[in-house]
């Protein structure tokens, strides 16, 4: 149940309301994430608004959420099916197109394929491209 609502707060664009235990959810994964990666936090704000930047913490920051939620796979790869699994109904119609779309970018590490990941995410369709 953790992972379906940090799924949900992680993938849901901000036409879908959170409730109370998802919003809590989203700050403690931020927390921990801020916390492992060292990010700033105008440096995550800028992303959130679309301004992603080339920083190695950012990169780690995004890396972290998802190795959070339990779906980087033993070969560092985003497991695309186990995420479309959970996403909510308000999303079936247009986020799985682009999570298989996009699946796992490369890059230098793990942290380079998962912000490579996301920058697709964002440029496919900015609905599917959310940070907490």
């Amino acid at each position: 149940m953790l992972k379906v609502l940090l799924v949900l707060g992680t993938l849901v664009s901000s036409i879908l309301a959170l409730t109370e235990e998802q919003i809590a959810l989203m700050n403690s994964l931020h927390a921990e994430c801020v916390s492992q990666s060292k990010v700033a936090e105008d440096v995550v704000s800028a992303a959130k608004n679309g301004n992603i930047g080339d920083d190695n913490n950012l990169k780690c920051y995004m890396k972290c959420i998802l190795d959070e939620l339990g779906v980087i796979d033993d070969d560092e790869k985003i497991d695309v099916d186990g995420v479309v699994a959970m996403l909510p109904e308000e999303m079936q119609e247009f986020a799985p197109a682009v999570l298989k779309k996009c699946g796992t970018q490369s890059g230098a590490d793990l942290c380079d394929s998962i912000f490579n990941t996301f920058k697709c995410y964002y440029e496919t369709d900015k609905r599917v491209f959310f940070l907490p």
